[in-house]
């Protein structure tokens, strides 16, 4: 069995290389002199004063230093033209007039007086972290205390190196699975053009994976169902147009009084009434699957009892099982069994059965009707089951298409009949909360209704 890693986690796994390889990145750009300008405090003072410090110190100068809002209002705009830096207007004795950061309200008066530039390496002794402070005089007794905090423009642009490679890597590190979900994408827009033989190839151990084995899947149903509905097509048409040919034919006869004797005319009359039943009968059937499989149909229902419905369905078709050479058994649950069902549906459900063993028996054996309860899931069900002998053997593969929509036994195709009936009967059943079921045992196929007892007494 292959194994599954989630797609989260391997994001997880790709972001974590990145950022070690980022690091990398960062520390040989720094160590090779990438980003590194100079390592000196005479440099680094210089740089930042001249970078950062020198400008805005410039325009100070033509200000008006007696307007502390305008001072404030310059500082918000000019002061704050990179993150480290923090710059304040004081007066002689370090009282701040304005400044870069508010919360500053005065600076040591020692700083103020000393003026010059400073430079501090981090407690630590790390190069990277230091700090730079000085003090320049302006006009008219106020000065410009300034500080810078940080790694440095050396670090910084080293750091900015880093951030280019983990973008970098993680796009080339991504970008696979990026262009999968694009052909992933493609593809839905391929079956649903009508291209339903096309496949997503399948890639990784994720959850990409699954999504495509389940677009497959879906395009897999899709091209069977279209399959099965191009078969249904050309069965109908096969269905229909040998009836009709028949009944158009002996029309065409009587008309050009291509017969013999009235007997031979009225045969000819019987024939298309016969025909005619049959395609009333398949209309019927068209009909009724398609509001079943719609769901656009109501139920009445109402209660009945199972031994009742076997015993009337017996008296009713024993004649014409043995006109085929069939012999009809009835047995009955020595217990009442009561349900409510749609009884027209339900009827309509057995009497598909009932034609499926009359039509499709073999001579001279028993066809079964069978009523009794039985417990599923710890729930009571009426069982109806009705057993015959095939003419022909069935095999388990064919038994699992029975009740399949539009499903017809090639062998079959001589006989009259829609190809609906089992499909019908399933759907019924299925709009009762029941279910139906085909099994073979020995030599004989047995079909059990299975619906919920709603009462018993």
């Amino acid at each position: 069995m292959k194994r599954i890693v989630s797609l989260r986690a391997e994001l997880v796994i790709i972001a974590a290389l990145t950022i070690v390889f980022s690091f990398f990145v960062g520390m040989i750009a720094k160590g090779f002199g990438v980003a590194s300008y100079s390592k000196s405090p005479d440099y680094r003072m210089n740089y930042i004063y001249s970078g950062g410090v020198a400008p805005v110190e410039k325009k100070l100068k033509k200000e008006n230093m007696s307007d502390p809002i305008e001072l404030q209002k310059f500082l918000d705009k000019e002061g704050s033209f990179e993150i480290g830096y923090n710059l304040c207007i004081t007066d002689s004795e370090g009282n701040v007039i304005a400044a870069s950061n508010k919360d500053v309200k005065k600076i040591d008066r020692d700083k103020i007086q000393a003026g010059g530039r400073h430079y501090a390496v981090s407690p630590d002794n790390n190069e990277g972290s230091f700090k730079v402070d000085g003090c320049d005089y302006l006009k008219e007794g106020y000065y410009l205390y300034y500080s810078y905090l940080g790694y440095g423009k050396d670090d910084q642009l080293a750091a900015l190196w880093a951030l280019v490679g983990f973008v970098i890597l993680f796009l080339i590190l991504i970008w696979r699975r990026v262009s999968y979900i694009s052909r992933m994408k493609s593809a839905v827009n391929n079956i649903a053009e009508g291209n339903l033989s096309y496949r997503v190839p399948l890639k990784y151990r994720d959850e990409l994976r699954e999504l495509a084995e389940g677009i497959n899947y879906m395009a897999s149903e899709l091209e069977n169902e279209e399959k099965k509905r191009n078969e249904f097509l050309t069965n109908i048409s096969h269905d229909l147009r040998t009836p009709l040919t028949t009944i158009l034919g002996y029309i065409d006869m009587i008309k050009k009084e291509k017969y013999d004797s009235k007997e031979e005319m009225a045969k000819y009359i019987n024939v298309m009434e016969r025909k005619g039943v049959f395609l009333r009968k398949m209309l019927e059937d068209f009909f009724q699957y398609s509001k079943l499989a719609s769901k656009d149909i109501e139920l009445n229902f109402s209660r009945i009892e199972l031994n009742e419905v076997g015993r009337q369905v017996f008296e009713d078709e024993c004649t014409a099982f043995e006109e085929k050479r069939l012999k009809l058994s009835l047995k009955l649950s020595q217990e009442p069994i009561y349900t409510e069902v749609d009884q027209e549906l339900f009827i309509r459900a057995i009497s598909n059965l009932i034609s499926n063993a009359l039509k499709y028996s073999k001579a001279d054996t028993t066809v079964m009707i069978n009523v009794s309860g039985q417990k599923l899931n710890n729930l009571s069900y009426g069982v109806f089951s009705i057993s015959n002998v095939p003419k022909e053997p069935i095999s388990k593969e064919e038994l699992i298409s029975f009740f399949e929509r539009l499903y017809k036994k090639d062998k079959a195709r001589h006989e009259e009949g829609s190809g609906l009936g089992l499909s019908i009967v399933k759907d019924i059943v299925e709009l009762h909360g029941g279910n139906v079921k085909g099994t073979i045992e020995g030599e004989r196929l047995i079909i059990k209704i299975n619906v919920k007892i709603n009462y018993t007494q």
